[in-house]
């Protein structure tokens, strides 16, 4: 291998890998066999199951055996997605000494907007999933908790990119907040909130709901800065 030139089976994993993201490959469908590799690409044996490790290690393959068997393009995996992410935002956050800041601007952008979705689209199922999580969220003192209320909303907003994109910051917040340092009235003041955005969420009232959830936001911004809860970089 001459220097700079890519091994030959990362040249062929980048070629499948492009035709899977582009869409030419659905998720669920069989990839032309070892065998129509080999002809089709000219490499070795070696090569092509060299590749198929490489996608499968990015989790985009997967193998199986027997006579149906193949190796197929894999269907997103939503858990394992938001974990690759979270991994990635809580080193990022890290290494560039992400503030409390930066972390709420995120947090307006995404669930400002989803709050407002959700009173367009929410169920009576996402309804009563939400009232489920306010109620249990009563008797918490901690972040997890009362975090769930605000997944719920992202969730019944309809877009599942917002959640995708809030979750790791969740992550990072909740790496981040020591619980016991919250003032004595700061989880009665979320769970009043809570309730209130959820009022209008539930009574399709989308201006009111994004109107509590940003006072909502930055109220729980001061609060962080208030107890010094995200003032240094990850640990």
């Amino acid at each position: 291998m001459t220097k700079g030139k890519l091994p030959a089976y990362e040249v062929v994993a980048a070629e499948i890998r492009q035709r899977i993201l582009s869409g030419e490959f659905a998720p669920g469908e069989r990839l032309p066999s070892e065998a129509e590799l080999i002809e089709s690409s000219g490499n070795s044996r070696s090569t092509i199951r060299e590749a198929m490790r490489t996608l499968a290690s990015e989790n985009l393959v997967y193998t199986t055996r027997g006579t149906t068997g193949g190796t197929f393009v894999a269907s997103p995996d939503v858990a394992a997605i938001t974990s690759h992410l979270e991994n990635s935002v809580t080193l990022m956050a890290a290494a560039l000494s992400v503030t409390v800041e930066q972390l709420m601007d995120v947090r307006q952008l995404t669930e400002v907007h989803a709050a407002g979705r959700a009173a367009h689209h929410r169920t009576e199922e996402q309804m009563a999933t939400m009232r489920r999580s306010v109620d249990s969220a009563a008797l918490e003192t901690d972040y997890a908790g009362h975090q769930d209320f605000h997944m719920q909303i992202l969730h019944a907003s309809g877009n599942p990119m917002l959640e995708l994109v809030c979750a790791p910051v969740f992550r990072v917040l909740s790496r981040r907040f020591v619980a016991d340092r919250a003032a004595a009235d700061f989880w009665e003041a979320s769970q009043a909130e809570h309730r209130a955005i959820m009022a209008a969420i539930e009574s399709r009232d989308s201006l009111t709901a994004m109107s509590l959830m940003q006072r909502h936001l930055h109220r729980i911004e001061d609060a962080y800065k208030e107890m010094e809860l995200l003032t240094s970089p990850v640990s």
